[in-house]
């Protein structure tokens, strides 16, 4: 029941834009940086890829937690505020550890570990509260737009930090700029809260109207549903992503050498790139699209690290950061709309908290994995070439296994598609083996 019934839908999806644009600076701003503010702490290469990561997995294990009674007892509303609180005063150790040059791994993880949890543990009731506010049937156009806000925000934050940090480097102030970068972060938090405090819907929540899924039966049931099944597909393509992921910042930083303006742009080129993708599927994607559309993006965000295994010109790097961040975009619109078709509302809470722990999980194991790789390959192979082709072969080998639509019915109009935006011409000729083999068994079943 709403305790807050003069707050009308339209104001509650306006405030929901204010907040993404909010959110979405700190991304661009801070969150986007951490990996250079441990490189500028002098922290080694793997460990501060790893340092982006293994928080995330910190915070998804602290999200189990975020589901039981004692939280659930809160409104929707007040939940949000708290982990909105917490995540906003841990940038304060953030501010302390720039200003104080504390180059410990051990610390900076540890407090990125309590920022993550905040941030993850807002995503189910947030999800909840959107589950109650936005109509199904507007939930393709909201999501749309409200990407767009958030991804142009990311631009925009990307593109200041950037020139902040280009500039400060040659100057020996690249230490003190990370001090203001999170201060501007603690500042953009509080606005979030202000708009969840003072422009969003309170649900008090019934009796029986959340269900918590115990998380034994979530996985016992996991390969025996369709919703099952997309899951378990989405766990193991997190790990072939994250297994070269995490090592493209350090790969521009350290071993291509690109100052902040060259790397401001290759990452913030990217989400342009997003911003453009959710403009057209904004127009032209339908719902009945969806399971498509995420083989298309799969197949896009698999085939982008062998590009990168192909050139160091600047030029093209930009145009495949760009081409990633449209397929990036396709891959977010498609999961987040399938996950609200196939679960239960009462079950929304508990159940996306699982996902997110086990897509969390998998990138954990995929960064893992990575950093075994660049450590286990022989001296005088270049590392990082050799990690983004295996990434790419991992990722396609996962691919086809794809549980969700008729892949191979579907591969002719993919490949039609792929070679339009560009996603490698290698996999066309092991799709089209994929097509003669349908062929010859369907002749054999005729005769």
């Amino acid at each position: 029941m709403s305790k807050t019934a003069h707050i009308s839908t339209k104001q509650h999806i306006r405030a929901s834009f204010r907040d993404a644009t909010y959110t979405s600076l700190n991304i661009g701003m801070a969150e986007s940086y951490f990996c250079a503010f441990m490189l500028a702490l002098g922290i080694s290469e793997v460990v501060a890829g790893l340092g982006t990561v293994v928080p995330q997995f910190i915070g998804v294990i602290f999200q189990l937690f975020s589901i039981r009674s004692f939280f659930r007892r809160y409104s929707l509303k007040n939940r949000l505020l708290m982990f909105l609180t917490v995540q906003a005063f841990s940038m304060i150790p953030l501010i302390l550890i720039g200003w104080m040059q504390i180059n410990s791994a051990w610390i900076v993880i540890g407090v990125l570990g309590i920022y993550w949890a905040s941030l993850l543990s807002l995503n189910p009731p947030w999800n909840r509260l959107i589950g109650h506010t936005v109509p199904s049937k507007f939930r393709l156009k909201f999501f749309s737009i409200r990407s767009q806000f958030a991804q142009s925000s990311v631009f925009i934050g990307l593109i200041a930090s950037g020139l902040l940090l280009y500039w400060a480097k040659d100057k020996g102030h690249e230490l003190q700029v990370f001090v203001g970068i999170f201060i501007a972060g603690f500042v953009l938090k509080c606005f979030s809260w202000y708009e969840v405090k003072n422009n969003h819907q309170d649900y008090d929540l019934a009796p029986g109207s959340e269900y918590r899924v115990r998380f034994r039966d979530f996985i016992t049931n996991i390969r025996h549903t369709d919703q099952g099944k997309l899951i378990l597909f989405l766990f193991f393509f997190y790990i072939t992503v994250h297994f070269s992921a995490p090592y493209f910042n350090p790969y521009m930083l350290s071993k291509l050498k690109f100052n902040y303006l060259e790397y401001m742009l290759v990452t913030s080129i990217a989400y342009f790139g997003r911003v453009f993708a959710f403009r057209i599927l904004q127009k032209k994607a339908k719902s009945r699209h969806i399971n498509k559309l995420l083989i298309f993006s799969t197949i896009g965000i698999a085939t982008s690290p062998l590009w990168w295994s192909l050139t160091q010109n600047y030029w093209l790097i930009l145009a495949i950061e760009f081409l990633s961040g449209c397929y990036w975009a396709a891959f977010e619109l498609s999961t987040i709309l399938l996950y609200f078709q196939k679960i239960d509302d009462r079950e929304r809470t508990s159940i996306i908290t699982y996902i997110t722990f086990l897509n969390t999980t998998g990138m954990v194991i995929g960064s893992m994995l990575g950093a075994w790789f660049m450590k286990s390959l022989p001296i005088g192979w270049d590392n990082y070439l050799a990690l983004f082709a295996a990434s790419t072969i991992l990722r396609i080998l996962v691919i086809m296994f794809a549980p969700h639509v008729n892949f191979r019915g579907q591969i002719p109009k993919l490949i039609g598609l792929s070679r339009t935006f560009g996603v490698v011409p290698s996999f066309s000729s092991l799709a089209r083996q994929f097509i003669r083999s349908d062929k010859k068994k369907s002749e054999d079943e005729n005769k």
